[in-house]
């Protein structure tokens, strides 16, 4: 009985092993690869294949879980299969036989993982065919986030084929790589029509209710055997609607407000924020300080007026708005006030000059908390050139910012620096923005060909900071002069029924979308005229 228990023990052992995602040994320099796929089992291409297995290699330890998630055969075959895994190689089996001629395509997902959850990154294709030839056509496009250019990765791209059927799954799918490709291969020919889609429950058919979908630049592709095409760039945007709302209010000290939001937020030129009493009286006006970068679902603001410890009060607040620019909701719970101290070190938080100063500009700089010490001022040293002012005139601080102005125009051709006293760290530190000289202004000029010389055109111009912006209109061709020289986003849509908005057209009926340019890091040079073409032929 004895033996016979340890072999039941060894049994329950070995079976779990074999059932575990292995684990990579630990020690060494980080792994930030992800897998590869090393080998396929049969080759991709292959013809008259008459198996039921097909095994996939990969050059490490896979994730099994994320493997299975990501797998995804083509045509629907209605054909059960499993999945079985000898180390580092897994084998698709089907339960019966493959119909006949038939290309079956196996795709396994980007999003497949190491142990350590490294993303394969690109999708890959197997594909075979149960006759004696295989189908070549191919369609290969490229999708783009609309507000960054950047390419747009987390969201597939349906493919039916015709009959077109949206209610039904998809015949085929694809996910963009890590540059935004998207490819459709081994396609027979035919009439096909295809979209992007935001596939949250993975079924490959689009749920109006709760799934967002965006046209391509074109709404059939027609291919005849063998052919390949290649669509213009399409752009994906998310719509936001929603306003965020406001979760919780915290009191770090009777006067600063810690507010939490439901997502990212920041304040506007139009902020406004006020706190009422428990008869609904304002009792005071609050200013906004910051929203931390690290965290900005958060905001903190400031009471000009203590909040007293076991009274009641609420807070309204215009001009708080999240990135899309919805307005942010109340949250209309009262809130008691505090006796704490501010305990907040004072700092120098941001400044306005980090890209550049115009010639009539001041310098503002935001500090953590209100300024009541006159020593900010009085302390604060204004370096013009080679020459120290230590009493430079009608510096001036309100709330939390420190306002240094020129005296009309900074000088052209010099250089200035600014020592600001930081009570905090008890030192004055240094701030040293380039101030904009016109004479080293650069310009751009804008040339787009389109199919009808009477198009307008939407151009907006502007830097991260958004300290020099244009947004104007055109048709064909526009020279901009008199622009500092930093780097800029520049963005172009053809506006055909000029209501100054990118509309991004309809899935079902089929509008297309209007066409759309965005290019990053626009730089314009000193004395220098960068010329951009665009093609929306």
């Amino acid at each position: 009985m004895r033996l016979i228990h340890h072999i039941n023990v060894l049994l329950v052992i070995t079976l779990f092993i074999s059932c575990a995602t292995p684990v990579a040994p630990t020690g060494g320099p980080a792994d930030k690869t992800g897998p590869k796929i090393e080998n396929t089992t049969p080759e991709t291409g292959a013809v008259n294949f008459e198996g039921r297995k097909f095994s996939f290699e990969f050059s490490e330890f896979v994730n099994r879980s994320s493997f299975q998630t990501e797998l995804n055969i083509e045509p629907d075959l209605g054909i059960e299969y499993e999945v079985n895994w000898r180390r580092k190689t897994a084998t698709v089996e089907f339960k019966n036989e493959l119909p006949d001629s038939t290309t079956i395509i196996i795709t396994v997902g980007g999003n497949t993982t190491d142990t350590r959850s490294n993303k394969m990154g690109a999708p890959v294709q197997l594909a075979v065919s149960t006759g004696n030839e295989i189908d070549e056509g191919e369609i290969i496009g490229r999708l783009r986030n609309v507000e960054t250019g950047e390419p747009e990765t987390d969201v597939k791209i349906l493919l039916y084929r015709e009959p077109f059927d949206l209610t039904n799954a998809a015949n085929y799918s694809s996910e963009p790589d890590t540059g935004g490709v998207f490819r459709f291969g081994y396609l027979r020919a035919g009439r096909y029509k295809a979209f992007a889609l935001d596939d949250r429950n993975r079924n490959k058919t689009w749920d109006k209710v709760s799934e967002t979908a965006r046209p391509l630049n074109t709404e059939f592709v027609s291919l005849s055997k063998g052919s390949k095409d290649t669509l213009d760039v399409a752009y994906w945007f998310e719509e936001d609607t929603l306003k965020p709302k406001l979760q919780a209010i915290g009191l770090l000290s009777s006067q600063r407000l810690r507010l939490r939001f439901g997502e990212e937020v920041r304040f506007t030129p139009q902020t406004n924020i006020s706190i009422t009493d428990s008869s609904g009286n304002e009792y005071a006006t609050a200013f906004p300080l910051y929203v931390p970068e690290e965290d900005p679902f958060l905001a903190f603001a400031y009471s000009r007026e203590p909040l007293l410890a076991n009274s009641s009060y609420k807070l309204v607040f215009s001009g708080i708005t999240d990135v899309s620019g919805n307005e942010a909701i109340g949250l209309n719970e009262p809130f008691i006030g505090s006796n704490q101290e501010d305990t907040v070190r004072q700092d120098i938080l941001t400044f306005n000059g980090q890209n550049g100063l115009f010639p009539d500009q001041s310098l503002t700089v935001e500090f953590i908390r209100p300024i009541t010490d006159q020593e900010v001022i009085d302390s604060t040293v204004v370096i013009e050139g080679d020459v120290d002012f230590k009493n430079w005139p009608n510096i001036t601080a309100q709330d939390n910012k420190l306002t240094i102005p020129p005296q009309q125009n900074w000088l052209q051709g010099v250089d200035y620096r600014f020592l600001v006293w930081n009570p905090g760290s008890r030192k004055r530190q240094l701030i040293d923005p380039d101030i904009w000289d016109p004479v080293n202004y650069g310009g751009i000029e804008i040339e787009v060909a389109s199919s009808d010389s009477t198009n307008q055109f939407k151009l907006q111009l502007f830097d991260d900071k958004n300290t020099f912006s244009v947004d104007t209109t055109f048709t064909n061709f526009i020279s901009i002069d008199n622009i500092p020289s930093i780097k800029y986003t520049l963005v172009i849509f053809q506006d055909s029924n000029r209501n100054g908005i990118w509309d991004y057209g309809s899935v079902d009926p089929f509008i297309k979308p209007e066409p759309y340019y965005i290019q990053r890091n626009v730089n314009i040079q000193r004395g220098f005229t960068s010329e951009v073409k665009i093609d929306f032929r």
